[in-house]
């Protein structure tokens, strides 16, 4: 039994089974998560388990009388209406509202203790028998789910003053990119509950965003995790070194002036006291599922640490969480889309992905592309809250050294259609939000990179 636990388990066991056989509320909300193999009492296991098919019947308590009637063997009979006195001696008031509150917290603790040990026990059985060790995760996901605790949902008419001022102070709710014009896009940022997802063919500047949106959510305090299934740790955390740094990703590492300036700059921002922090973890190359990120943030919400913003690069190269019935790359690619989206509902975090441009696409035009363009369009265009495309506009391209971005679907903001642009600092690796010109010019100096003129096809 936790520690958590302050009085005799015995004890809570009666009371949750006199609380049952009292208050319909509670009696159904325990019949849903209760099983009878969670008691220790024999007593309580017999009785609980009559008291659940009863209300799953007739939608109603039964009475102790016909608990013991119907009960065939005749020393099980004579144990429960012994169980029944004892209950009935005990002397807690259920009306008593602090009663009531203290019952239900208690038994909420006693519902996650007994269903995370019945788990364990299930899943020592699962290894014997040589079954599908998946098993065991789905056993333990559910028992970590176990809680009585229940989202109602929304009650509009009662809840317009809390819901209105939670519109209203949204923005404090958000986790903005610190990118001005595309903050401005989404309404001052992404928040939890949502999946933003952007598109570009190979080596279109997708890895390169998120670092770059990352890179400055840390700075202004945040906490971030991007998940790597392409790139290794190491190779991901060099781009950081060169956009924290703003030199020459090339060179850093070989020149001594240089290095001495890249120990210099990220000590300098490791020092900040008011910077968030950064991990970086990497899997296997479509190998990855939603269930392994999950495991993971698990072990640091474990240590004290939550993420307040999730990258994950990148879906295609994920592996769904459970086998899809066809098998096929649609029905793999819908089920990891909608599992990342579950996931920001889950640990009250926005997550940002990436997917790929199709191959008739990467001939087209950033103006021309839309979801039809999209590897597995319909399944990640009808499941995530936002999706741009990064590609290049001619009518817009002044220097060689720019990615556009266009606007294809905005749960968070609207104006689709909307195309802009990020300035790239072709050595750093450093993006600049299109009213950011003369600071690129002035961080080009520091890494050398070059900006020129866009002189046409």
């Amino acid at each position: 039994m936790s520690e958590e636990f302050k009085v005799d388990p015995e004890y809570i066991e009666k009371c949750i089974i006199k609380a049952t056989l009292w208050d319909k509320n509670f009696s159904i909300l325990i019949s849903e998560k209760f099983i009878a193999d969670y008691f220790d009492s024999d007593e309580a296991s017999i009785a609980f388990r009559y008291i659940k098919n009863h209300i799953m019947e007739y939608k109603s308590i039964p009475q102790q009388e016909i608990i013991e009637n119907s009960i065939t063997k005749e020393e099980d009979k004579k144990r429960i209406s012994a169980y029944f006195k004892e209950i009935n001696s005990i002397d807690f008031d259920l009306e008593n509202q602090k009663n009531y509150d203290w019952l239900y917290d208690k038994t909420n603790d006693y519902l996650k203790d007994r269903a995370l040990k019945y788990a364990i026990m299930q899943s020592i059985d699962v290894v014997e028998s040589g079954k599908d060790s998946q098993k065991i995760r789905d056993l333990m996901e559910e028992a970590l789910c176990k809680d009585l605790k229940i989202d109602l949902g929304l009650n509009y008419f009662n809840s317009l003053y809390e819901r209105l001022k939670k519109i209203f102070t949204a923005t404090e709710n958000k986790i903005p990119t610190y990118y001005p014009i595309i903050d401005d896009l989404i309404s001052g940022g992404t928040p939890a509950y949502t999946l933003s997802v952007w598109a570009a063919v190979t080596h279109g500047g997708k890895s390169l965003l998120m670092a770059n949106m990352l890179a400055r959510q840390i700075i202004q305090g945040y906490t971030g995790v991007i998940f790597s299934m392409e790139m290794s740790q190491d190779a991901f955390a060099q781009r950081f070194d060169s956009i924290y740094s703003k030199l020459d990703i090339n060179r850093m590492y070989i020149q001594g002036k240089l290095k001495k300036k890249l120990v210099n700059s990220l000590n300098s921002i490791k020092k900040q006291g008011n910077r968030g922090n950064l991990w970086i973890k990497e899997f296997p190359t479509g190998k990855a599922t939603v269930n392994d990120l999950r495991t993971y943030l698990r072990e640091l919400e474990l240590r004290g640490i939550k993420p307040d913003i999730i990258f994950c690069d990148y879906i295609n190269i994920m592996a769904p969480s459970y086998k899809t019935k066809s098998g096929d790359s649609y029905e793999n690619i819908k089920q990891i889309t909608r599992e990342l989206r579950a996931l920001s509902l889950e640990f009250n975090a926005p997550v940002i992905s990436v997917t790929q441009i199709n191959r008739e696409g990467s001939f087209l035009d950033l103006k021309e592309l839309n979801f039809n363009y999209i590897a597995e369009c319909i399944s990640i265009a009808n499941d995530a809250d936002f999706v741009g495309i990064l590609g290049h506009d001619p009518d817009k391209l002044q220097y060689q050294s720019e990615i556009h971005y266009k606007i294809v679907k905005n749960r968070l903001g609207g104006r689709i259609g909307t195309i802009g642009k990020l300035y790239m600092d072709n050595r750093s690796l450093k993006l600049y939000d299109e009213d950011e010109f003369d600071t690129w010019v002035q961080d080009a100096k520091i890494s050398g990179g070059e900006i020129t003129p866009y002189e046409g096809k």
